[in-house]
């Protein structure tokens, strides 16, 4: 753990530093280069509960633990040019030691936008972050006391798009890439590379009708490559002042070329929205497919991909200035096919509703606090289904 250690230690030098210019100012955070650059540190510290402290199926055990994340946001604004990067570290342990509520992770984000002209950006990010959670493992026998395993990954990811406005059009290529990273048991390693271009055309005063087109080649160390292709049209724009959407609906084709060739076909959607009800009220919904490979791993494993649906929702509630809360859901269905003669197809949900309020003492300090309730369920091994309850209280100090 030295090199979180590390870390925390830099971001924490950092937030004292920051600090001393930060005394005296209305607001937290200071800036320099005539405004051009500005540093915004970021401490929250929380103690929780949950009822199902170890993740386990069986023999649930409910326990306490804190969490300090320090973190740090600079960014750039210039006339063409916007940059902006955040640096984290968070770190959970749980009261009693030996279960399986230990967790720490660190990373590092950015965002670029450049406008080479008013009709021609450029947008890039990329992210890179490393974890290690504590895995508990119940024996077999009962009368044993269960086992820690450490699940140490990192994962990489950099994108980028061209994008050009005309009077009544607009047009986008992209290229992105990512990374997954086992640094424990069998080390694996997975590639994801897409490529994308979209048109769209001006059918209205604040509407296109778009047209896309997307490949994704997945290339995991132990396995064979596959590649996903997707088609799709739809529209977007805004519907006045209150609403934003974008409604893409159309064709995936998956190439799965793992324990036995096959090729896939079902449905694309990529559809969001947000809609602000009342003054104080804001709702937002995102729903998204993608097929993929189900493992990098081994023997009969190779023969499975998935068909991943994910849906989001929020609401945002801003009950006065200093007071606000919000209602978040996500729900993950993944459809996990069989390509050869193996096991059968299977689906996976996950799902998660959580509810949280703020209070904003003043421009430094924040109590917060959240319930949350997540159920994870398999139909291939019904046994393994679980579920959790949280609460979390804790302050936020911005300096």
């Amino acid at each position: 753990m030295k090199k979180p250690l590390m870390f925390a230690a830099f971001l924490c030098g950092c937030l004292l530093t920051t600090s001393v210019f930060a005394r005296g100012e209305k607001q937290p955070g200071f800036e320099f280069c005539t405004g051009k650059v500005r540093v915004d540190p970021v401490v929250n510290l929380g103690l929780f509960w949950e009822s199902n402290l170890n993740n386990t199926a069986v023999r649930e055990e409910s326990g306490f633990g804190w969490r300090v994340q320090p973190a740090l946001s600079i960014s750039y604004n210039a006339k063409r040019t916007t940059l902006g990067s955040n640096m984290f570290y968070t770190s959970e342990r749980a009261f009693d030691s030996g279960k399986g509520g230990d967790s720490d992770s660190y990373g590092i984000n950015f965002t670029l936008l450049h406008k080479f002209s008013a009709r021609t950006r450029l947008t890039m990010n990329g992210s890179y972050t490393r974890s290690e959670n504590d895995t508990f493992y119940w024996a077999d026998d009962p009368t044993l006391p269960g086992y820690v395993d450490k699940n140490k990954s990192e994962s990489y990811s950099f994108n980028g798009a061209l994008g050009f406005t005309q009077k009544r059009s607009h047009a986008s290529i992209g290229a992105g890439w990512r990374r997954t990273k086992q640094l424990e048991g069998d080390h694996q390693v997975s590639d994801a590379v897409t490529l994308s271009g979209m048109w769209g055309r001006a059918i209205g005063a604040y509407t296109y009708w778009d047209f896309s087109l997307g490949a994704t080649i997945d290339r995991p160390s132990d396995g064979d490559n596959s590649i996903s292709y997707s088609l799709m049209t739809g529209v977007s724009g805004d519907l006045g002042a209150r609403t934003a959407y974008n409604a893409m609906l159309g064709l995936t084709m998956y190439d799965y070329s793992g324990y036995v060739d096959e090729m896939a076909y079902g449905p694309a959607y990529n559809i969001s929205g947000s809609y602000r009800l009342t003054r104080k009220v804001t709702l937002s919904l995102s729903a998204s497919s993608r097929y993929e490979s189900e493992y990098a791993g081994y023997g009969a494993s190779k023969h499975y991909y998935v068909f991943s649906h994910t849906l989001t929702a929020a609401a945002n509630f801003q009950w006065t200035d200093i007071f606000s809360s919000r209602l978040d859901l996500r729900a993950n269905l993944e459809q996990h096919e069989d390509a050869g003669a193996g096991s059968g197809n299977a689906d996976r949900t996950y799902y998660q509703l959580r509810a949280s309020s703020y209070y904003k003492f003043n421009q430094y300090a924040t109590l917060y606090g959240s319930l949350s309730y997540s159920m994870d369920e398999y139909d291939r091994y019904a046994s393994s289904d679980k579920d959790n309850i949280r609460g979390e209280v804790g302050m936020s100090f911005r300096f």
